[in-house]
């Protein structure tokens, strides 16, 4: 934000324009290359929004007609050119250096996982290639099944169940239309009783796909689904547009379950392979009273 009307363009205003586009800013993009860069953009402005300039050592100057930083302030504190930084958030500068973005990451304060998903979206992370999930369709029931009498399940890139076991299937209502993981969470009539921290489960999910998904940017199954879940529901919307990211999915799980109760998980989630796509999602007990009911259950005795 600023007071000029070069710099309009914050944060605010492009979230709002990436609402109103039903994917993101990017979306308009000709190009792979343009689409990943104009992300990159909305990132780093999203992003901006959330500093403020006491968390990076500069003075209060009073109240601000827009959250976050300026897009100057940010330049300064990354040692570049306020309109070098510009074009960068506008989606224009495609030859920006690892150096450059790095110190820029600096100034907005981004983890490990943020870093991460920005440099992937300027190019500077290999992609991993992406093969069919039929081609797994063995191996992962073989996973799956290994891991009975315990929930497991595989998700492909994006985030369909591929594969579950018996407990898993049971547990979190994998049938018919409910074979999506984000669907599960965020469409299931019975989402909020499954999931009984509902709403930090949804955040999690949301910041995590996003930054699995930066290497798919332009997919028309993904922009789809997106789209989709987007339509379907307003707090997914909401949560995309935050533009949040973090690739390390929670370790603790809780689910509950009319005929279990709450049960504690410890989730564990794993490649593959490392061409694949797919994540092998472990759930094991977290207590000997949760294992008890769940072994119980799956032998059709009574879990009281």
């Amino acid at each position: 934000m600023t007071g000029t009307g070069s710099t309009r363009s914050s944060a605010n205003v492009t979230v709002h324009e990436v609402r109103r586009s039903g994917i993101t800013a990017a979306g308009r993009a000709s190009s792979l290359t343009d689409l990943k860069f104009a992300e990159l953009g909305v990132f780093l402005a999203a992003r901006r929004a959330e500093v403020t300039p006491q968390q990076v050592g500069l003075p209060n100057t009073g109240p601000r007609r827009l959250p976050g930083l300026r897009r100057e302030e940010v330049a300064m504190l990354a040692g570049i050119g306020a309109s070098w930084y510009t074009w960068i958030e506008q989606g224009r500068a495609k030859n920006v250096s690892p150096n450059i973005l790095a110190a820029i990451a600096d100034a907005l304060c981004l983890n490990e996982g943020q870093r991460q998903y920005m440099m992937r979206l300027a190019g500077y992370a290999t992609p991993s290639p992406r093969l069919s999930p039929e081609n797994h369709r063995e191996l992962s029931t073989s996973a799956v099944n290994g891991f009975l009498p315990n929930p497991a399940y595989v998700l492909d890139c994006y985030w369909d169940i591929d594969v579950a076991n018996s407990t898993a299937v049971r547990l979190l209502g994998i049938e018919g239309q409910w074979t999506n993981y984000l669907d599960l969470l965020f469409n299931h009539p019975q989402a909020a009783n499954r999931f009984p921290h509902w709403e930090q489960e949804a955040a999690n999910a949301v910041a995590h796909f996003r930054a699995e998904s930066a290497e798919m940017l332009g997919d028309a199954r993904l922009d789809a689904l997106i789209t989709r879940l987007r339509d379907t529901s307003p707090v997914f919307a909401k949560l995309w547009d935050r533009y949040h990211v973090n690739d390390e999915p929670p370790i603790v799980q809780v689910l509950n379950h009319p005929e279990l109760g709450e049960l504690p998980l410890t989730r564990l989630s794993l490649d593959v392979t490392s061409r694949s796509g797919l994540k092998l999602v472990l759930l094991r007990p977290r207590s000997a009273d949760a294992a008890d009911r769940i072994n119980r259950w799956v032998d059709g005795s009574d879990t009281r």
